[in-house]
Formats: structure tokens, C-alpha cells, sequence
């Protein structure tokens, strides 16, 4: 049996990983100490940094692929290092995931997270059954801000991709690319654009984002 573990980005300190991204690569490396004996064991880890403004040493899956490398120096480790967002994060994985060819596609979430990943993995591998979701921390998931940030971050993604067929990896990047604000500046206006997605509109977004950013 061939198994992806798909290990989305997130918060690095001091070249580390952080918060949930620590959660979610430790827990990623618990399942390979108990089931490499009996799975071909592949990781796939994706992320670039937060934004495409700042700049950093190193992307967010580079300082993954490190940590996994010392602890499971044979590990074979891809990485994923243009996206700055989830829905980027499967857009795109999806070449290196569907490369490997797995029978089962882990991935290590919170609750608080849970519904916006199976949204967007369900809409962009379009085959769905490949995908398990590990819930590996129950943290915020009782913050009000954030549950309601999750609603509109899926209501958001719905609404952009509303005329994508299912699986169309190419069609996601493209319109990540070239219609959304993540990742060329200037070319689309934040206010304009989350006034125009966001539930509340751009101003509900920042303090969404605020929340999110000291909890």
C-alpha cells in the first residue's frame, strides 16, 4: 500500500515549525514510526510562506522537509513551495501527490479546519475516497471569530470557483494566479476582492485575520 501524508504549512520560528504546523508535522511523523514497516510511506509537504510580500530564508516546506529529514533521515520528502494559501496548497500538490500514484491521501488537520479542507481537496482531486483527514487538535475550534472565518472562507471558495469543473487542477491555479490578490500584488485589489467574496466584506476579513493572527 502506497501513502501520501500531506503536510499543509504553516507558522515557523527560528527556522522551526510552530504552533499548528508543529502539530501537524509531528503527527505526520507518528504515523510513518508506526506504519512504515507495512506501507510505502511518502510525505508531501506544501507552503511557500504567509504572503508574497515578505521574504524569508526559507519557504515553509523547505523548513518542513528538514525537520522530517532529522528525525527519519531515510524519509523520501517532496515539496511543494509556490502556494501562500490553502486552497493553493492542494492546487498545487495535486502534480506531485498524483505523480507518486498513492491508494490513500493522509492529512493532518484541526477540527477548526476540517470543513474547509475536505471542501477544497473534494473539489480539486475530485476523487475524494483517496483522502483521509486526521484531526489532531480540537484548539480554537471554540472561538466565535474563527468558526465564523472558516464559514466565510468556504462560502469564498465556493463562490470563486463556482464555474470550475471538479479536478480541474489547472483551471484552480489559474484563477489562484491571476484572480485573486495571494499571489501577484497589484493585479487585484484586496479591498475590491474581498468585498466582493468575503461574507461582511474586506474590512469583516482583517478582523477576522487579526483574530487569527494573536490567538
Amino acid at each position: 500500500m502506497k501513502t501520501v501524508l500531506f503536510v499543509l504549512g504553516g507558522k515557523v520560528i527560528n527556522n522551526k515549525p510552530d504552533g499548528h504546523y508543529a502539530l501537524r508535522i509531528n503527527a505526520a511523523i507518528e504515523y510513518y514510526e508506526g506504519h512504515s514497516s507495512t506501507e510505502e510511506i511518502y510525505f508531501v509537504v506544501s507552503g511557500r510562506w504567509t504572503n508574497v510580500t515578505d521574504a524569508f530564508a526559507l519557504t515553509e516546506a523547505e523548513v518542513g522537509r528538514r525537520f522530517i529529514l532529522s528525525h527519519i533521515p531515510e524519509a523520501v520528502v517532496y515539496k511543494e513551495d509556490i502556494s501562500v494559501e490553502l486552497i493553493g496548497n492542494y492546487a498545487f500538490s495535486k502534480p506531485l501527490i498524483e505523480a507518486i500514484k498513492p491508494d490513500s491521501v493522509i492529512v493532518f488537520t484541526s477540527n477548526l479546519l476540517l470543513k474547509r479542507n475536505r471542501t477544497i481537496g473534494q473539489r480539486i482531486f475530485a476523487d475524494h475516497t483517496l483522502f483521509k483527514y486526521e484531526v489532531i487538535t480540537d484548539e480554537l475550534s471554540d472561538n466565535e471569530v474563527l468558526v465564523a472565518k472558516e464559514e466565510s472562507a468556504v462560502k469564498l471558495f465556493n463562490n470563486l470557483f463556482v464555474g470550475v469543473k471538479d479536478g480541474d487542477d489547472a483551471k484552480f491555479r489559474d484563477i489562484l494566479l491571476y484572480s485573486t490578490p495571494y499571489y501577484f500584488k497589484g493585479i487585484v485589489d484586496d479591498k475590491d476582492y474581498f468585498d466582493s467574496y468575503w461574507d461582511g466584506g474586506y474590512e469583516r476579513y482583517l478582523n477576522a485575520l487579526n483574530v487569527r493572527n494573536n490567538t
